[in-house]
């Protein structure tokens, strides 16, 4: 007499022969095998006629492997290039993972005080060597270009320095604002805890990318200044 579960188990142990040995895996396609006989049974089929027409559509043991292999290396490879740029914004993949998936419970919330803390320390160098080269190289191209007959600056730089000054004119404005929204998003967000770390990583990448920037832009002004300095000099 067939018996549905014994050759349910000795299906599962011909699959693992075969090579296909993840227990997850195995698992749903078990339960597609089982709601295919279940389909077939409840139309008027034999028992074991549907699961042996519901093991001829999962297919051979050994082609299902192989393309198990293909999906978990594309998905593998997806995850380490989503890790990467994550990693680079300071987003760890996990926490993104279940900050946006409001339905799983997130026990892993970073404290306040370590994130800001992060952040700090992770803008901190990039404005320190952006305040030290508006304080001293800027000055001194400045001197250079009124020495090379008052040379202006090309349009880029000229944006770039006339940006920067009102933000190290203003510096206490900004920074005031900020740490006003940031306490408002504290008291009154609920979900803010949950997306804090994520918020935070991408602001201070896109920040570090802005002064980076421009320092790059204030090195090429450093040297067209100094080009058409020499040549004037000459």
């Amino acid at each position: 007499m067939f018996n549905l579960e014994q050759s349910i188990g000795e299906w599962r142990r011909q699959m693992a022969a075969a090579g296909l040995k993840n227990g997850d895996l195995l698992d749903e396609l078990e339960n597609h095998l089982r709601e295919d006989v279940e389909r077939q049974t409840n139309s008027g089929a034999m028992a074991h006629q549907a699961f042996e027409t519901a093991v001829a559509r999962m297919g051979e043991a050994i082609a299902l492997n192989q393309e198990y292999k293909k999906v978990a290396k594309t998905v593998g490879i997806s995850a380490r290039i989503k890790h990467s740029v994550l990693t680079i914004a300071g987003i760890p993949n996990d926490y993104l993972t279940a900050s946006m998936n409001p339905s799983v419970p997130n026990t892993s919330i970073e404290p306040g005080w370590a994130t800001y803390l992060k952040a700090v320390i992770f803008v901190g160098p990039a404005v320190f060597l952006w305040e030290l080269a508006l304080a001293f190289c800027v000055p001194k191209l400045k001197e250079l270009s009124a020495r090379a007959g008052g040379t202006p600056f090309p349009k880029f730089s000229r944006v770039n320095l006339g940006i920067s000054d009102i933000i190290s004119d203003n510096w206490i404005y900004l920074a005031s604002a900020v740490v006003l929204g940031l306490v408002l998003l504290e008291w009154r967000a609920r979900n803010w805890p949950r997306y804090r770390r994520a918020a935070l990583g991408m602001t201070t990448f896109i920040l570090n990318c802005l002064l980076l920037i421009s320092l790059f832009l204030i090195i090429c002004t450093g040297g067209i200044v100094a080009g058409t300095a020499i040549q004037f000099i000459k």
